[in-house]
C-alpha cells in the first residue's frame, strides 16, 4: 500500500509539472520532500510536527540549497495534512512557485543585519513608509513601529534583487523564516509579513513604476 505522504508527494509534483514547472525543478523538489517524508513518516500530522521535520531537513541541507527546501515544504504541507479547502485557496492566489529557488542565506538574523549594514542599504520603496504609516494612524506606539520596521527591512534587503512579484516575496519570507531562530519572532515575522505584502506589491519602487509603465 502506498503510503498517504507519498501520495501527497507526488499529487503536489503533478502539480507543478502541470502549471510548467521544468524536469530539474521537479526532480529537486521530489528528491528534498522524498527527506522530509522519511522524516514525518509515522508521525501524527500536527503543525509542531511539521514544523520540526522541516528544521531537521533543513540541518542537512546545503546552504544553498535551503530556500529552494523551505519553499517545497511550505506548498507541500497542505497536500500531506490533505486540506483541499486550504489547496484551493494556495492555487486560487498563485500559491505555488514553479521555478528554482535561489537567496544567499547568512548563518542568524544579526549577520544578515550586518550585512545589509556593510551594503549601506538604504533603497526602501514606499510601501515601507505607507505601511508604517497607517500603523501610525491606527494607533501603533514607537515600539510597535521600530519592531515591525526593523524586521520589514532585512526583508527588503533580501527582496533587491528580485522580480517585484508575489513568488519573490514568498520566497524572501522563506528565507527569512531561516534566519529567525526564535519562535516568537518567527510567529510576529508571519503576521507583519502578511500584513505587508499588500503594500509591497501595490506600492513599488519607482524603478519597478516605469518597468511596468515600459510593458504596458
Amino acid at each position: 500500500m502506498v503510503d498517504v505522504a507519498v501520495r501527497a508527494l507526488d499529487a503536489y509534483l503533478n502539480l507543478l509539472e502541470q502549471k510548467g514547472a521544468a524536469p530539474d525543478v521537479v526532480l529537486f523538489r521530489r528528491n528534498i520532500l522524498g527527506r522530509l517524508v522519511q522524516i514525518l513518516r509515522g508521525q501524527p500530522r500536527t503543525r509542531d510536527v511539521y514544523r520540526s521535520a522541516i528544521n531537521a531537513l533543513l540541518s542537512i541541507c546545503t546552504p544553498s540549497d535551503r530556500p529552494g527546501a523551505m519553499t517545497a515544504a511550505r506548498e507541500y504541507y497542505y497536500f500531506w495534512l490533505g486540506d483541499l479547502h486550504k489547496l484551493a485557496e494556495m492555487n486560487a492566489r498563485f500559491g505555488f512557485t514553479t521555478h528554482h529557488v535561489r537567496l544567499p542565506v547568512l548563518t542568524s538574523f544579526d549577520e544578515l543585519q550586518r550585512s545589509m549594514r556593510q551594503d549601506n542599504f538604504q533603497d526602501f520603496p514606499p510601501s515601507l513608509d505607507i505601511y508604517l504609516g497607517k500603523l501610525y494612524e491606527l494607533g501603533a506606539d514607537d515600539e510597535v513601529l521600530t519592531e515591525r520596521s526593523a524586521l520589514i527591512k532585512p526583508l527588503l534587503y533580501l527582496l533587491r534583487d528580485q522580480q517585484h512579484h508575489p513568488d519573490s516575496f514568498r520566497t524572501a519570507v522563506d528565507a527569512m523564516l531561516m534566519h529567525l531562530t526564535d519562535s516568537y519572532a518567527r510567529e510576529i515575522f508571519l503576521t507583519i509579513s502578511r500584513e505587508f505584502f499588500y503594500y509591497w506589491i501595490t506600492f513599488p519602487g519607482a524603478d519597478v513604476r516605469q518597468q511596468q509603465a515600459a510593458a504596458n
